[in-house]
């Protein structure tokens, strides 16, 4: 009987055709976006001062009176490191066979140390969003009652599934920052909205009057204060490192969140480039500044390419403006350059922790991304691994100590309520 493939494959080797490939998308856009304006401190805490208000002593006067004495208005903002932590463990025989075996490929070691380090970057990238508890905004304005489905932009994956999984929260009303506490959930059939266990008025949630068009709300996931701040609590939060930006002059510190539509009840709209800019300018008009990036999730760029057509009209005050792209299309490809995409020159960044339905507008130096810790491999005592107690395996972990802080929120806005295709 002649030998065969399957009589023989208990003496034939495996030959691995290496290196190993990654099957996982690992881009951490926000969080090498923000090391670059990184700031290492030392001590308990860091104190970052701030200025609220002008001297208002200034006056006219016919007779050349001095005017009455005044002074500058300050506030400090408090920053508090946060803590994250990445840990893996590999059993002795594992890191012996993989260095006894010839041609060996894969250090299984090196892999699973890499591996935490990673997974510490991916998580201090998704918490540059939603870090701090905040995870979304609503744009409706309505009166809803108890378990009224909600239109939401955000990350509501991060919101737990089903009435029996609700989860304490705040709701912050984002043109004056009152807040009201709030229970919430989503439905599994209903992936783009919330609910809230009991009614919710969104007009006017803190008696202060029916929120004007545009006003949007931050949604706060109360149990995630471990973590360091995000992007969206940074500019949402009522209160911002300890200054409490709903009363009195520390108003200046209040960021920019509109929802896109600003009739009627603020249901969801496509993105339309006339509010884009109506953002812009209301970020120069309190700041007098300009965003240098926008961030939006991938989805987002199905949109804004819908807004830039081949040889499209658009009518101004009663005349035409054609406008066109320039791109060489000898090639047959129709579409857009995803690298360069920009508005008004402000490049637009994308990244999958971005939540969707939102656009946000960033000036990056106002933001400074405060380190005791770099993310690093815990090797205090000069050895990165660790013997497990009572077992024949080693263990290391990663720690990373930090926090994310707006310096200057008026110089950031966020656009939310915005269609995006689903699935």
């Amino acid at each position: 009987m002649a030998a065969t493939l399957t009589t023989l494959s208990a003496v034939m080797k495996q030959f691995y055709l290496g290196p190993l490939q990654d099957q996982l998308n690992n881009e951490i856009m926000a969080f090498d976006l923000f090391q670059k304006e990184k700031v290492d401190w030392v001590g308990r805490e860091a104190i970052i001062p701030v200025r609220t208000a002008r001297n208002t002593s200034p006056a006219f006067s016919a007779n050349a009176s001095l005017p009455t004495a005044s002074q500058q208005t300050y506030a400090s903002l408090t920053v508090s490191a946060k803590y994250l932590y990445g840990r893996m463990e590999i059993q002795g025989p594992a890191i012996a066979q993989a260095k006894a075996s010839v041609g060996a490929f894969i250090n299984g070691l090196q892999v699973e140390l890499d591996g935490a380090m990673e997974t510490v970057k991916n998580s201090a990238d998704q918490a540059m969003f939603t870090g701090g508890g905040a995870v979304g905004f609503l744009n409706e304005r309505e009166n809803f009652g108890a378990n009224a489905e909600i239109e939401f932009s955000g990350n509501i994956d991060l919101i737990p599934e089903g009435a029996g999984s609700k989860v304490a929260g705040t709701l912050v009303r984002l043109d004056t920052y009152k807040s009201i506490p709030v229970t919430m959930y989503r439905d599994a059939g209903a992936r783009q909205h919330i609910k809230f266990d009991a009614p919710v008025d969104t007009r006017d949630i803190d008696g202060a009057g029916t929120a004007p068009a545009g006003t949007a709300h931050c949604v706060i996931i109360g149990n995630k204060t471990a973590e360091s701040m995000g992007i969206y609590g940074n500019l949402g939060e009522k209160t911002h490192f300890g200054v409490d930006r709903s009363t009195g002059t520390d108003v200046v510190l209040q960021s920019i969140v509109r929802a896109a539509n600003t009739g009627g009840t603020g249901d969801r709209v496509d993105l339309n480039t006339g509010r884009m800019q109506a953002i812009l300018d209301d970020i120069a008009t309190d700041s007098g500044t300009t965003p240098d990036c926008m961030i939006a999730h991938y989805v987002f760029r199905q949109q804004y390419v819908g807004q830039l057509s081949f040889n499209s009209q658009v009518n101004i005050t009663g005349s035409t403006l054609n406008t066109s792209r320039t791109k060489s299309v000898d090639n047959g490809d129709a579409g857009f350059d995803m690298g360069s995409l920009s508005f008004n020159g402000i490049p637009l960044k994308v990244s999958r922790h971005c939540g969707k339905g939102l656009l946000i507008f960033l000036h990056t130096k106002s933001w400074s991304l405060v380190q005791i810790e770099d993310p690093n491999l815990a090797d205090l005592d000069g050895n990165v691994l660790s013997r497990v107690t009572g077992s024949d395996s080693y263990e290391a972990y990663v720690r990373y100590y930090y926090n994310l802080v707006c310096k200057q929120p008026n110089r950031n806005a966020i656009l939310v309520g915005l269609n995006f295709p689903v699935a």
